[in-house]
């Protein structure tokens, strides 16, 4: 590793000072000045090609208070974009070969899951096909949210995931994205190299040329030219976004652009050296089933271009590093301005450089052939996807409205006869395919996936039998927390955490199905058809178990 690391300095001290022909720098800087408005929060953006640095801007306010701007010394919080050099420092020793990809966790970290029978690979902790639930919505889940935390750290959740008795799934066999995978890795590291993590990874951040790069361990450490985060609610006024806890190499990495520019450069220098670590860095993880996120990098196309790319936002800090290997191009954003999206920029800085590649694709992006039209009340229902979620079809103002679950709905625009596009992205289209039997479907289409057929569901409507069934207290062994379903005749039933203040109302959507604003609930019934348990769903968590207890 020493060789490599000054193989690596020798290809960082020569440089060409040729600026490729396609990067028009002022209509970038028209891009990113219409993004910051003056006195605002800012970002710093800057692009590596051929192993040059063809561009660096810095706009906007570090410090609102004192009205410090942005320049090359301020340190940003890159947030889940941090992933990637955890899992460098993984790979570091599994070239070393002091740890093994396909090493159970257990063999490290004895104290997880001792009751499974499934082994839980190493390396499907690094491209998020463990099946570990996030430990962020496990704490929304038992109402103590991480950001009303202070102190909160990686002991704290690490002590919750020792909790947890199930996975989402078994490894491998999906793609899940859990922060957990990132807090177990840093723990693999320390356990294995003998040095705690942040200093381990501080190490290493100073052998790459990048000393003002470190994780944060303690919130509050003065960091030297640090951004602070802000977001405006919508009121025209901005506020700074408290960070208090001392999480670490899920994210919390604080950095400059300089030091990630130097980064990029290693990068693009690696494609020659086929063995290296920053080289194997960039690939997907061998003999995994999921192929399309590696060592903590997303890895699909984008505008058509191959791309190894990932996002990150954390309160109001967000970031994004976006690299197009064929064309030798990378674009990273660091930003403490929460109104902004830094990947969304990140994208059109590229759609300027490169266009759009027209690609053939090897499945419909529409259908060959499109129904007639039918009134929209017949297409209005309940239609189930292959991820189990329910998408409702419903009918407002003389227009259908697609809604998940119980997210945002989007407005459909028709285009013909049954075929309805998303408002807000023609992309997504649906074509219905309504029949007067229980065989209707609609069917999504888009640009990036094989397209999915959704059975419409039967109606149901639950008598009061069955509503008094759901009624009573449920209790989680793994979170030491319970919740009581009540039932009420103005309210229908509701949902209240142990503890908590509000209740949340229920929705029965389907036979054993429940629905309380972002927590879906799957009953578990007997034989005698009393509940059992309720299997509660709630983004990155899964099937979480709650006993009846009365």
């Amino acid at each position: 590793m020493k060789s490599f690391f000054f193989t690596l300095f020798l290809l960082l001290a020569t440089f060409t000072q040729s600026i490729a022909q396609n990067i028009e720098v002022a209509k970038i800087d028209q891009l990113l000045e219409s993004k910051i408005k003056a006195g605002a929060p800012g970002l710093a953006l800057g692009i590596v090609q051929n192993g040059t640095i063809v561009y660096e801007q810095y706009l906007g306010l570090a410090n609102l208070q004192h009205q410090i701007p942005v320049d090359t010394q301020t340190h940003f919080n890159l947030a889940s974009v941090a992933k990637q050099f955890t899992a460098l420092c993984v790979l570091k020793l599994v070239l070393e070969n002091k740890l093994s990809l396909e090493a159970d966790i257990r063999q490290y970290l004895p104290q997880m899951y001792p009751q499974l029978k499934t082994a839980i690979p190493l390396k499907t902790l690094l491209n998020h096909s463990s099946g570990v639930r996030d430990f962020y919505d496990l704490l929304s889940i038992s109402g103590k949210p991480w950001w009303r935390q202070e102190g909160l750290d990686n002991e704290d959740a690490l002590a919750l995931l020792a909790k947890q008795k199930e996975l989402n799934f078994t490894p491998d066999t999906e793609h899940w994205y859990s922060n957990s995978n990132y807090t177990l890795l840093a723990e693999i590291v320390t356990k294995v190299s003998g040095t705690p993590f942040p200093e381990y990874a501080k190490q290493f951040f100073t052998d790459l040329g990048m000393p003002n790069t470190q994780f944060c361990t303690n919130y509050m450490q003065v960091i030297p030219f640090q951004a602070l985060p802000y977001n405006d609610w919508g009121d025209g006024s901005w506020q700074q976004y408290p960070m208090m806890t001392n999480l670490y190499a899920d994210g919390f990495l604080y950095t400059t652009l300089k030091d990630q520019l130097a980064f990029e450069q290693a990068i693009q220098k690696a494609a020659a050296q086929a063995n290296s670590l920053l080289y194997i860095s960039q690939k997907p993880i061998p003999n995994t089933r999921i192929q399309s996120y590696g060592y903590g990098l997303e890895i699909s196309p984008i505008n058509g271009y191959a791309a190894v790319h990932h996002s990150g936002s954390t309160g109001s800090y967000n970031a994004q590093a976006l690299r197009f290997p064929g064309e030798k191009l990378s674009i990273i954003i660091l930003s403490n301005n929460g109104n902004l999206w830094s990947g969304g920029i990140a994208r059109e800085v590229a759609t300027q450089i490169l266009g759009r590649k027209t690609v053939e694709l090897p499945y419909l992006t529409r259908p060959a052939q499109i129904q007639a039209a039918s009134p929209p009340s017949d297409l209005v229902g309940q239609y189930r996807s292959s991820e189990n979620n329910i998408i409702r079809i419903q009918l407002k103002d003389a227009h259908l409205y697609w809604q998940m679950d119980n997210n945002n709905p989007r407005k459909l625009i028709k285009e013909e006869g049954n075929l309805y596009h998303w408002d807000i992205d023609e992309d997504w289209k649906i074509a219905f395919n309504n029949r007067p039997d229980s065989t209707s479907t609609m069917v999504l289409y888009t640009k990036s996936e094989q397209p999915e057929v959704l059975k419409k569901l039967p109606p149901f409507a639950p008598s009061d039998a069955y509503l008094k069934a759901c009624v009573g207290k449920y209790f989680s062994a793994e979170l030491d927390l319970s919740f009581s379903i009540k039932s009420s005749p103005e309210k229908g039933l509701v949902l209240k955490r142990e503890g908590g203040k509000n209740e949340i109302k229920i929705e029965v959507v389907q036979k054993g199905e429940l629905l309380a604003s972002d927590y879906k609930m799957r009953l578990e019934t007997g034989a005698n058809g009393r509940v059992m348990a309720v299997l509660m769903t709630y983004n990155r968590v899964r099937s979480l178990r709650f006993e009846k207890v009365e």
